[in-house]
């Protein structure tokens, strides 16, 4: 029987991202990459590969595919030895399995062993180490493959929605289509153009379209965000007469074709339906890990924050050897079976930010989970550096649906304590814009899946204006000087407050204290300038605290974001937010179920056929024509 390549041994494509693929002995000569699959060996050197993207991440493999027999074979010329090894959860020593010696010119190695079988459901990885012997040893190629298996057929639409950003977008497909292993998977390309700055006037666009020979298909529409535009993606795969799974990505990642193949076969040897998702690695910093998925917490209402770490020693990898299931991967790199959309419908209307969340929630419910694969990355704009803006009303609108359709365990007081205590916390900070879009998101959530049907260029242009109202002004850079009383005692309270110590109360009375000096005391004259300059872009309330004006210089920011304290605008909102919380709380049961009678008629196919305008239906006409409950579609044959 064939084999089948799962994982290819590659070699870093752009400099600086070694560690990320390889690692040799420091002692030993450096070894010079040939191309994208060969490593040349002076005498001496050592390079193993147990690093981000050349590890075999053997866990995920033995528990979620039908592989049975794992086979390493690699084409080699000189001497030298190869030896494999196994890293184990919980374990700080690598163990060797098998040592072998070779010498020749093109040696064919392929190494069998059951040993590689798993010792229990964490399998850890498996790598491999080559020490060359003679004055110059060639890794031809290197692939971890299957055997005695027979994959399921694959033919892969990549679909990508754009808005204004072809000189990013098209390198990436290039590069899919210039990988011949990669190429031959897929059935099309498809990109959702959704910009004012069109693909198809870009100067590489017209030879790009015939290199790809008929394979790729370019589609304009308005701009729905990225639950529209991948939508349209999903709806045109579907029309795609032999296409087996979508791959969806953002126009704006730096792409290493090998995830698309490794995806592809992992989706190929699947035991049951599943989504694999790729990790998202800083395009700034590129190597460190942002995001590997993540998980709803519902007792809090947020996603469960990024655990940003870096990825160029050894022991970076042992966060990953165990298997964290989790509820949703982002949209940058995200492939699944088309058939499911069959039974768990389409996206939600959700704009952007929540779509991708309520979407894996959705096929989690179904049975169809979610699998963050090690070695399947992407390079990706880290969302702090898109900084502060109109973002913030439909993460926490949609935070809220994602909520009431997927997580019963959210109450009334719970989801209305939460929204007041982070009210809180914005205005206190005098980040007066990010709470009234607070307040902008749970009036909108409170109105019902009606909110969805509003235009939303008009919701755009409304949330943009009260920005040039609202948002904090900037200035340029200047030095000042760092530190106040307030940060100072926080780094003394923070540590109990970890530990769960009788101190909440204390932090609880801080607060409210300075609730009433917001209160009270005027606001500060327009011409008082900052004298507190704090760094990051995550200033919380007890940075601020007692200062009139503050400045903020992000990470990725040359400018000052001025934070300055308005009397009027604390008093009219906290009215509001107050108001609004009362009204969570009283009504959100009801909200619930209206929102759960219309999720089925939002995610199927005639409403989205409807609101792109690929066919004349009102939104009120769609949301009528619901025959099937929330409930109905997803509690039945669990």
């Amino acid at each position: 029987m064939a084999e089948t390549v799962l994982q290819r041994i590659v070699t870093p494509p752009r400099r600086g991202l070694t560690p990320l693929y390889y690692r040799y002995a420091a002692a030993s000569a450096r070894p010079r990459r040939q191309s994208r699959r060969a490593l040349v060996l002076p005498r001496g050197a050592v390079v193993r590969t147990d690093t981000w993207f050349n590890a075999f991440f053997a866990s995920y493999w033995w528990n979620y595919t039908c592989l049975s027999e794992l086979v390493l074979q690699l084409r080699v010329s000189g001497s030298g030895v190869l030896r494999l090894y196994r890293r184990c959860p919980h374990r700080h020593r690598s163990h060797l399995l098998q040592e072998i010696a070779f010498v020749g010119q093109d040696r064919q190695l392929h190494v069998t062993s059951a040993e590689m079988r798993p010792l229990s459901e964490n399998g850890g990885l498996l790598f491999f180490e080559i020490e060359a012997r003679s004055s110059s040893v060639v890794l031809h190629q290197a692939e971890w493959t299957a055997r005695e298996i027979l994959p399921k057929p694959i033919r892969l639409v990549a679909g990508i929605c754009t808005f204004n950003r072809p000189s990013l977008l098209l390198p990436n497909i290039a590069a899919l289509l210039a990988d011949p292993d990669v190429a031959p998977l897929l059935e099309r390309v498809l990109v959702v153009d959704q910009g004012t700055a069109k693909v198809r006037n870009h100067p590489a666009f017209a030879a790009l379209a015939r290199a790809a020979a008929g394979r790729l298909q370019l589609v304009e529409q308005d701009n729905y965000g990225g639950s529209g535009g991948f939508t349209r993606c999903l709806l045109e795969a579907q029309n795609a007469g032999s296409a087996t799974h979508v791959l969806l990505m953002d126009d704006d990642i730096l792409l290493e074709p090998e995830s698309v193949l490794r995806a592809t076969a992992f989706l190929s040897l699947a035991r049951n339906d599943l989504a694999v998702g790729g990790h998202m690695l800083d395009r700034f910093r590129p190597r460190q890990l942002v995001e590997p998925g993540s998980r709803y917490l519902p007792e809090q209402v947020r996603i469960e924050e990024p655990n940003r770490r870096r990825l160029d020693r050894a022991n970076d990898m042992t966060p990953f050897l165990e298997l964290h299931p989790r509820h949703y991967n982002g949209w940058w790199f995200f492939a699944f079976p088309l058939a499911v959309l069959d039974r768990v419908g389409l996206p939600l209307p959700l704009f952007l930010r929540g779509d991708d969340l309520e979407f894996g929630c959705r096929l989690m419910r179904h049975g169809v989970p979610t699998v963050t694969l090690p070695g399947v990355a992407v390079w990706h704009e880290p969302f702090e550096r898109k900084g502060r803006g109109w973002h913030a009303f439909y993460e926490l609108r949609n935070l809220l649906i994602v909520g009431a359709l997927h997580f019963p365990i959210i109450r009334a007081a719970m989801a209305a304590r939460r929204f007041f205590s982070r009210l809180l916390d914005e205005l206190l900070a005098y980040d007066y814009y990010e709470a009234w879009l607070m307040c902008e998101a749970v009036e909108a959530y409170l109105r019902g899946p009606e909110a969805l049907g509003c235009d939303i260029h008009a919701i755009q242009q409304r949330l943009q204006a009260m920005g040039t109202k609202l948002a904090p002004k900037t200035q340029s850079y200047q030095e000042w000087r760092t530190g106040s009383v307030s940060r100072r005692l926080w780094n003394l309270l923070h540590p109990a407050v970890e530990a769960g110590d009788a101190l909440p109360v204390c932090l609880r009375l801080w607060r409210w204290r300075l609730v009433l000096r917001n209160l009270l005391l005027p606001s500060p004259s327009t011409e008082v300038q900052p004298r507190q300059l704090l760094h990051g872009s995550g200033e919380q309330w007890y940075n601020v605290a007692n200062a009139e004006v503050v400045g903020v210089v992000g990470p990725y920011r040359s400018d000052v974001v001025v934070l300055r304290r308005s009397r009027s605008r604390f008093i009219r909102l906290l009215l509001r937010g107050s108001w609004l919380a009362l009204r969570l709380l009283s009504s959100h049961r009801r909200t619930v179920r209206r929102w759960r009678a219309s999720a089925y008629t939002l995610a199927s196919r005639l409403f989205w056929m409807g609101h792109l305008r690929l066919r004349d239906l009102s939104f009120r006409e769609m949301i009528n024509r619901n025959d099937k409950s929330y409930e109905t579609i997803n509690h039945t044959k669990r």
